[in-house]
């Protein structure tokens, strides 16, 4: 006689998905720190996650979120029209408890729809388990998946070899396929395109155009289609709109010097100059971070919400710059600079990895360059961890000969001063691009020209 075994429900809680809903229409502030954390597909109620689809969507492209701002879009959704409608939204609005109780909700529609990914696979394997057709490999390995299953949340990928292997042969299918600058030519041909999920460290001394280089970089980037966001863990983003100005008014007859542009001195030429340049940049997808102190987890997050507001625009994020890697502070508590540099040069990884993004990280040098003959830098110099080497993708050095001839050229009566100033006639205005390490293609240097007049640097 077969005893009746009674198979518990899934877990979830309805009430807490009510909630939270009712607190995003409450208070908008709360809806990208909810997106941070949930998706639609965590909520049990099919209703309410279409509901967090649409408030995460309206959200994103800067629309207030409310029962009456929504009611256009619901129209005659069947869930909702079954749960009372409109009504059903305005109601959940006026929940006190909604905003009073917001993150322990949050929390607890996360766990359980992790806990019921859980249970939906081991209620699989157990299936499986008694059908004597199936290996017992497969029921093993069923239900280990179930009980691993949530390392998918932690940015893990688990693909079969098959898989990995057709994905090989799909991408070669565009072996382009990443970002390029455009506006540096001579930068692209060393270094290849920028892959999602790599890591490309820029480093140099101060005084090579770290900076420059990378907003030359990213307009580059964002005029060629590509979404950039640029984080700024030093400059502030006047300053950096200051810089971009000048780039984008650089060539030919109309240029604009970065000093005029900075201290507001134009010409009524230059005028008409910069208001074609706001012109383009108004139309560019590129996003700009002004943080004067930021951990790698809320650097996740701000990727991961910019990604959702350019997608909500119909463009995509392909490429994060970060200025500078040394800048950034890691989650958790370190005992000294070179932990403090190894977590987050793996946490820069990671975040490349999880948002299927290129990253492009600056970083400074340690001062043994300028104690070598001819100051050029190599893979030892990096500061403060050896981590940030293992952990690229591609390793970047910038040279300019320039500026160290200028600073011997500070004495005119120096005995030197003459053969510097022909050496400066060959490197002025020159910038040499040196790749170190390159996981994917090979290294090598090349020559691109560094206008620090306008802060362009062009290949």
């Amino acid at each position: 006689m077969n005893a009746h075994i009674s198979v518990p429900e899934a877990p979830r809680n309805v009430e807490a998905e009510m909630q939270i809903i009712g607190a995003l229409m409450q208070d908008n502030s709360k809806i990208d720190y909810c997106a941070d954390r949930i998706r639609s597909a965590d909520f049990y109620e099919p209703i309410h996650g279409d509901l967090f689809d649409l408030i995460i969507s309206e959200h994103s492209q800067g629309r207030p979120v409310n029962p009456i701002t929504l009611k256009s879009y619901i129209g005659e959704w069947e869930g909702l029209t079954q749960l009372g409608g409109v009504k059903y939204l305005l109601d959940l609005s006026q929940e006190q408890t909604a905003l009073i109780g917001f993150t322990g909700f949050v929390d607890q529609v996360t766990d359980l729809s992790r806990r019921r990914k859980m249970f939906d696979g081991l209620n699989r394997a157990s299936a499986m388990a008694t059908d004597l057709e199936q290996p017992l490999e497969s029921v093993i390995t069923t239900a280990d998946g179930a009980v691993s299953g949530h390392d998918a949340q932690d940015g893990v990928e688990q693909l079969s070899g098959l898989q990995a292997f057709d994905a090989m042969l799909e991408s070669h299918k565009n072996p382009s396929y990443g970002v390029k600058s455009g506006h540096i030519g001579a930068l692209d041909d060393v270094l290849g395109v920028v892959r999602p999920k790599e890591l490309i460290i820029m480093a140099a001394r101060p005084g090579m155009g770290k900076t420059a280089c990378a907003l030359s970089y990213a307009l580059g980037a964002a005029q060629g289609g590509y979404g950039v966001l640029f984080v700024s863990l030093e400059m502030s983003a006047t300053e950096l709109a200051g810089r971009m100005a000048a780039d984008l008014c650089f060539g030919g007859n109309q240029s604009v010097p970065y000093n005029n542009v900075k201290n507001g001195t134009l010409n009524s030429a230059q005028k008409i100059t910069m208001a074609k340049a706001r012109s383009t940049i108004a139309g560019l997808p590129l996003r700009i971070v002004d943080a004067g102190k930021l951990t790698t987890g809320r650097l996740s997050m701000l990727i991961m919400r910019t990604k959702r507001r350019l997608e909500a625009q119909g463009q995509t994020l392909d490429l994060v710059v970060v200025d500078y890697l040394q800048l950034l502070t890691p989650d958790q508590r370190t005992s000294g600079m070179y932990e403090k540099i190894s977590e987050v040069s793996m946490a820069l990884k990671a975040a490349a990895k999880m948002h299927n993004v290129g990253m492009i990280a600056l970083a400074q040098l340690s001062r043994e360059v300028e104690k070598r003959d001819g100051k050029r830098p190599q893979l030892s110099d990096l500061r403060d961890s050896g981590q940030i080497e293992q952990d690229a993708d591609g390793v970047l050095f910038l040279l300019r000969n320039e500026y160290y001839i200028r600073l011997e050229m500070s004495d005119e009566n120096s005995p030197n001063y003459a053969k510097a100033e022909k050496a400066l006639e060959e490197h002025k205005n020159k910038i040499e691009f040196i790749v170190s390490k390159r996981r994917n293609g090979v290294t090598g240097s090349k020559m691109g020209q560094f206008y620090g007049t306008y802060q362009a640097v062009r290949g």
